[in-house]
């Protein structure tokens, strides 16, 4: 310990006293060793060579009495094998074995093949080793402040003019001989065992020597230089640390150098593989492919079809509407169109129950559609998301459910809307996947017997989940059953109709007060204009009242309001506001001229009818009747044919008897839920088909069932009235529950409360599966040397077999019949069995 004392003259009021500091170093001794081993191992016995070792002392000064190192420190080993290197060599280490096994299955290119990922990782692993001792050596030792020890210039320490002989560099020559390097030992050159069939595109030998000798002379030079600007072996840092690091960092700049040249290889067939398409292709042009693909190897009654549908009575009729799935392109110059799905059709299908509520099930009856979907996802590249598009013509009116199978013959809705005059539903579809069979297979195969039963069961409910079900009732036939009018009565009646909806949508009357109704001593023909006249009269009596029932309620708040207004006043009544109070009868009646008929249209009231003032009292509900029965009695009395009629003329048709709720509601259309038993197709089981099927014919494991769901924000577009401008809207979890409840008080009124099947309806069951690949389209393509669309092929088959229950034969058209059947043979059989 040595003490440094030093006086200091300090100015301090106006005196001059002299003070004495103390400063205190501590010395300590520290030594340094370290030594670098070869070890040879084999199944007998494990020889260690040592290739060097330095120790170094010194001593290390700081102001602390406390050691800045611990005592000892002993780290840890740091090891690399170099096996696999040796391996590649022969004799006297100048005869290279390197190569690649073409026919392997593992072998798809020059940079993913098993030997060349082997030898990256050999080399990665020794560059990792030389990566430590460079640090140990530079940063932790030479961050040791040693007393009067020379320090070491650090900037020689890096792999500056080293000549790294790993080039990517091909050339169109024949093997020659090899001759060493000018200057060079005939040990100095290496040589290149022959192979069958040696490839012509590699350097030759001699050029690869001649870059080996440039290295050597390089790594020469470079190590002179060290040694002249070092301190000696004795310090802590010399010339022998220095010239480590540079070998370190020489090892570390050749690994990357060679992973850089097989990666550029790499890029070359990328390259070539661009230039030959013209383009970088997307997840969009290749399912713009496969849409192409698709309808040159299916028959034509096979082909997949755009997921596009237009909502209407017949053929003979206008479409009311359309719904369709589409896909939302990545590229924004793009349009959305619809999906591709492999679709089964089956007309009249078994009646399918939906429960609106705990008490309320009603059941449809109609067409019933399967889509198969198969959709693609590739690695690290979004998936194109999927939009639910559905929209409806000016005065037409339908009411769209979307939910899951829960049955053979049961469908949950999870939401509903009613659709009509222009309206637009954009409802964004959120994805699932769950895992292929075979990676199911793989995750439980380790786990016990009851977790496995657990997992199974799970399972199960998922794979039934994956059933995405759009049901569609349009309303206009709907109504006229409801209200026992002919088919296409309401199809003109654009007024009568949209007030029946508000009516049972609003204000959710009964359909018994609104509809027509005949008994055996007033039967009218079923085409009758006399029918919807008499529906007419029952929506103007209760639009009547309700107008009525507006008035007294208004006159109740206008009178409280006065009231309110004349209590709080604290100088009495006014002779106005005592006018104001007391209200004529003149002002508290109702007059019939403020009631509004159907907008454009002539009152459709006899003029009897007309000439009274009041609706209500002149017309009863028995007066209504009574008038339209006996004019009803007049006309059928004309049209009544003489008890005996001509030869040969044909008889006048009878009138059609009321439709009331028969005694056995099936024969008029009428269902309960609990009493359907006609079978139909059981779509719950699709699922495990599919599951079945891909587990059996999918190797790879790659398609992967896919739960489909709408997503939380939908956009509505509507146009509030005949020349206003469309408006947009989003529309959150409230308002969607408003929609469902809307829809469902309209169905409850259509269908009696589900006494009343709804026969113009249809079904649209979609299940879907993604075929998942591990990287990008193109790296799929170059780096796997795979073509996507053989494998999007098979289980595009799959898939179609299983959705039309159809063999191969059945299919295929007879162009690509042998082809496929020669590349997906175990697919091809599997359908021709099933």
């Amino acid at each position: 310990m040595i003490v440094i004392c030093s006086s200091i003259n300090m100015l301090c009021s106006n005196l001059i006293e002299p003070m004495l500091f103390c400063f205190f170093f501590f010395f300590f001794k520290q030594k340094t060793a370290y030594e670098m081993l070869r070890s040879l191992v084999g199944s007998e016995m494990c020889i260690r060579d040592r290739l060097m070792s330095r120790e170094s002392r010194g001593e290390v000064k700081t102001s602390s009495e406390y050691p800045p190192y611990p005592d000892v420190v002993i780290e840890s080993p740091v090891e690399a094998s170099i096996s696999f290197l040796l391996s590649k060599v022969a004799g006297d280490m100048s005869e290279i074995r390197f190569r690649i096994d073409r026919e392997h299955k593992d072998t798809h290119t020059p940079r993913r093949n098993r030997e060349v990922e082997e030898a990256v990782g050999s080399l990665g692993r020794l560059a990792e080793w030389a990566d430590a001792v460079q640090r140990y050596l530079i940063h932790n030792l030479g961050r040791v402040q040693v007393v009067n020890a020379v320090s070491l210039d650090l900037s020689q320490i890096n792999a500056d003019g080293l000549v790294s002989p790993a080039l990517p560099r091909f050339e169109e020559r024949e093997a020659t001989a090899i001759e060493p390097a000018a200057g060079e030992s005939a040990t100095a050159g290496i040589r290149v065992a022959q192979h069958a069939s040696p490839s012509q595109a590699l350097l030759a030998a001699s050029d690869v020597n001649q870059l080996l000798a440039e290295e050597r002379k390089a790594m020469v030079r470079k190590r002179t230089a060290i040694e002249e600007t070092s301190p000696q072996r004795t310090e802590l840092l010399s010339a022998v640390e220095a010239w480590w690091g540079v070998v370190c960092l020489h090892m570390a700049a050749a690994h990357r150098q060679y992973c850089e040249s097989i990666e550029y290889i790499e890029s070359m067939l990328r390259a070539q593989l661009i230039q030959a398409i013209g383009k970088v292709v997307t997840p969009d042009d290749f399912e713009e492919y496969m849409r192409f693909h698709s309808n040159k190897i299916f028959n034509q009654a096979f082909r997949p079809t755009p997921c596009s549908y237009s909502i209407r009575k017949s053929p003979a009729h206008s479409p009311q509407g359309t719904i369709s799935i589409e896909s939302q392109p990545a590229q924004s110059d793009r349009i959305r169109l619809p999906i591709a799905t492999s679709v089964s059709h089956s007309r009249h299908g078994a009646p399918m129950g939906i429960r609106l509520s705990g008490s309320t099930v009603i059941s449809i009856g109609g067409d019933r559609y399967v889509h198969g979907c198969l959709l693609h996802k590739f690695s690290s590249q979004p998936q194109p998301p999927l939009v639910f598009q559905t929209r409806a013509r000016q005065f037409s009116s339908f009411v769209l459910m979307l939910g899951r199978i829960s049955g053979p013959s049961s469908f949950e809705p999870t939401y509903a809307m009613v659709v009509r005059n222009k309206d637009e539903f954009s409802l964004p579809l959120d994805l699932e996947t769950i895992p292929s069979p075979k990676e199911f297979k793989e995750q439980i195969c380790s786990i016990s017997p009851e977790q496995q039963g657990f997992c199974k069961a799970f399972r199960a409910m998922q794979l039934e989940s994956t059933l995405f079900g759009v049901v569609v009732i349009q309303v206009q036939p709907q109504l006229e059953r409801l209200l026992n009018l002919a088919p296409d009565s309401l199809a003109k009646e654009v007024a009568l109709q949209e007030r029946l909806m508000e009516l049972f949508i609003k204000y959710q009357i009964p359909s018994d007060l609104l509809a027509f109704e005949q008994d055996r001593d007033f039967q009218v023909h079923a085409r009758d204009p006399r029918r919807i006249e008499f529906v007419k009269a029952n929506v103007e009596r209760i639009y009547h009242m309700i107008n009525t029932e507006k008035k007294r309620e208004e006159d109740e708040a206008n009178q409280q309001a006065q009231y309110s207004r004349a209590s709080s006043s604290s100088s009495g009544y006014s002779s106005e506001g005592r006018e104001g109070l007391l209200m004529s009868d003149d002002e508290s009646e109702y007059s019939d001229d403020d009631e509004c008929c159907f907008d454009g249209d002539e009152c459709w009231l006899d003029e009897e009818y007309e000439e009274c003032e009041d609706l209500d009292e002149c017309m009863p509900n028995e007066c209504v009747n009574e008038g339209i029965e006996e004019e009803c009695l007049d006309l059928v009395s004309k049209e009544e044919p003489s008890p005996v009629e001509p030869a040969g003329e044909p008889s006048q048709e009878k009138p059609e008897p009321e439709r009331s709720l028969p005694d056995n509601p099936k024969k008029e259309g009428y269902v309960l839920a609990e009493e359907e038993a006609e079978e139909g197709r059981d779509y719950t089981k699709i699922p495990k088909l599919l599951e079945t099927a891909f587990d059996r014919l999918d190797s790879e494991g790659a398609v992967r069932p896919t739960r489909i769901k709408p997503g939380e924000l939908w956009h509505h577009t509507s146009q509030e009235a005949l020349l206003a401008q469309p408006c947009s809207r989003w529309l959150s979890c409230d308002d969607q529950k408003a929609k469902r409840d809307e829809a469902f008080d309209l169905l409850d009124g259509l269908t009696k409360g589900g006494a009343l099947r709804c026969e113009n309806a249809s079904l649209h069951v979609v299940i879907a599966a993604t075929h998942c690949f591990d990287k990008a389209l193109v790296d799929t393509v170059v780096q796997d040397n795979m073509n996507p669309i053989t494998k999007v092929e098979r289980s595009l088959l799959i898939l179609a077999g299983t959705i039309h229950a159809a063999s191969a034969e059945q299919m295929i058209s007879s162009e690509h019949m042998d082809r496929i059947t020669g590349a997906h043979q175990q697919v091809a059989a599997a359908l021709d069995s099933a």
